[in-house]
């Protein structure tokens, strides 16, 4: 699996960079959905910068780092999301194959918004859906490594492919493919990560 780690100064440019295309197209915002947890920080600055204070969240189940979790989005209301007769600009970090996102735009038609379009930071061209604005266009299939997911990532990773629940050898694992991808960026000390990163094996593990 190629994956391509974003750090954080390209991934707040393109945060805002995304702000500036909705900006630019004329579109009348009033009502910012986002799809939980991803598109959280995207969805976070884009309404900061379009001075928007109504703000939703949606949260979706569909993908792991091994492939699919179920064989269609398991989509989560968190709040009674108010869109009727108003315009919706939807965002998450990414479009993989466009299932997630249809989905979401079907409910929000659903629920009488007047418009609803769509906004992420990636578009890969395995999308079934086209986003009304995105930044850049991946044209291969490749594992995006926001910041934002920086232990739940590399715990994913490492578990995918070395397999087994051993703390010490997935901690260990973790590591070296923060070298491997160049993630040098994070602002957490050392010691915490790897306090996180057991979390993630100790919630996980007890889950499964």
């Amino acid at each position: 699996m190629e994956v391509i780690y974003v750090p954080w100064s390209k991934a707040l440019r393109m945060c805002y960079r995304l702000a500036e295309l909705v900006i630019d197209s004329g579109y009348d915002v009033e009502v910012i959905v986002t799809i939980s947890r991803g598109g959280l920080i995207p969805a976070r600055i884009v309404s900061d910068v379009l001075g928007i204070d109504e703000f939703y969240t949606i949260r979706s189940k569909f993908w792991g780092i091994g492939g699919r979790i179920a064989p269609e989005p398991i989509i989560k209301m968190y709040e009674g999301v108010e869109v009727r007769n108003k315009r919706v600009l939807l965002v998450d970090e990414v479009v993989d194959t466009g299932a997630t996102m249809t989905k979401v735009v079907r409910i929000l038609q659903g629920l009488k918004a007047k418009e609803v379009r769509t906004a992420v930071l990636h578009y890969k061209l395995t999308s079934s859906l086209r986003p009304d604005y995105y930044v850049e266009e991946v044209r291969k299939w490749v594992w995006i490594f926001y910041p934002w997911s920086l232990s739940e990532t590399l715990y994913e990773l490492v578990r995918s492919s070395k397999g087994g629940t051993d703390a010490n050898a997935l901690v260990k694992g973790a590591l070296d493919l923060m070298n491997r991808l160049g993630v040098n960026d994070a602002p957490i000390d050392p010691k915490y990560l790897e306090k996180s990163l057991q979390l993630y094996i100790k919630h996980n593990t007890s889950a499964s």
